[in-house]
């Protein structure tokens, strides 16, 4: 790779990656019609998982195989197992499982590369509305093929703000949800469902910030480079840097950063 990473460049290694986003992702929208319900499973409360999530890993995993043969897997539904290598692939195949099932919108695959602690590239693909995120470094954002840009929106008044709820609700995001209802009146919340989504809506500036307790590594990878890249800003509750791998998020436009984590995290 270029970009003191081996030989080959990340512009071109990311073609091929959106390349195995958009047919897994067409392997989504083409099996969402004929889900039935006794196809579903059940990991825990509100947590579904089908033959599709495993089918769409699988898919993934042959292909990223192809493009990186030497990179390991870090995967949600585990159909690799996770080996230490210089170079992992962070995936979700489904990200917005929840509302998959239900025949609803929006879903997305994921794809993150990492080299040691260092992100080297993102993609995200929504195969309903045709939207491939993407991103390769700073200012080097994009949706498809149009450049990314965070909003200028730099107060919580009038802010349009998405967030999540997790399976398991800790205290401390029970207390983030008060916090939360507290501004209801000031800006607009939304609840999307994909995580990987609501970041990079963040980065598009369609949203000014995202925040969202009890999230995997597979859920933010890709979409938290894709925001970094268009100018966004991420950072865990504390206001630190372990967001992928501490399960908590804030990300914003980076003007409003300081007002929600001191309204809505801290509740200060």
């Amino acid at each position: 790779m270029e970009n003191k990473n081996r030989n080959i460049s990340l512009e071109k290694l990311c073609e091929e990656v959106k390349k195995i986003a958009r047919s897994t992702g067409d392997y989504l929208k083409r099996e969402q019609a004929a889900l039935m319900k006794n196809d579903i499973e059940l990991k825990g409360t509100r947590n579904y998982v089908t033959y599709i999530d495993k089918e769409a890993e699988t898919r993934l995993v042959e292909g990223l195989k192809k493009v990186l043969p030497d990179a390991g897997f870090l995967t949600e539904e585990a159909t690799v197992a996770f080996e230490e290598k210089e170079f992992t692939w962070i995936i979700d195949p489904l990200d917005g499982t929840t509302n998959y099932v239900h025949g609803d919108s929006p879903f997305s695959v994921s794809i993150a590369l990492m080299k040691g602690k260092e992100t080297l590239l993102g993609v995200v693909f929504d195969p309903v509305s045709d939207q491939m995120y993407c991103a390769t470094g700073k200012g080097e954002a994009f949706l498809n093929d149009a450049p990314l840009l965070v909003s200028s929106h730099a107060t919580l008044e009038n802010a349009y703000i998405g967030f999540g709820i997790p399976y398991s609700l800790d205290a401390k995001g029970e207390t983030i949800l008060k916090n939360a209802m507290k501004q209801f009146r000031r800006c607009s919340f939304r609840i999307k469902g994909s995580a990987a989504l609501e970041l990079c809506y963040v980065a598009a500036g369609v949203s000014d910030s995202y925040f969202h307790p009890g999230l995997s590594p597979w859920d933010v990878a890709a979409g938290a480079f894709i925001l970094q890249c268009a100018g966004g800003k991420c950072t865990d509750f504390t206001g630190g840097g372990n967001y992928i791998f501490g399960r908590e998020m804030v990300a914003t436009n980076g003007l409003i950063h300081q007002e929600i984590m001191k309204s809505i995290i801290q509740g200060n």
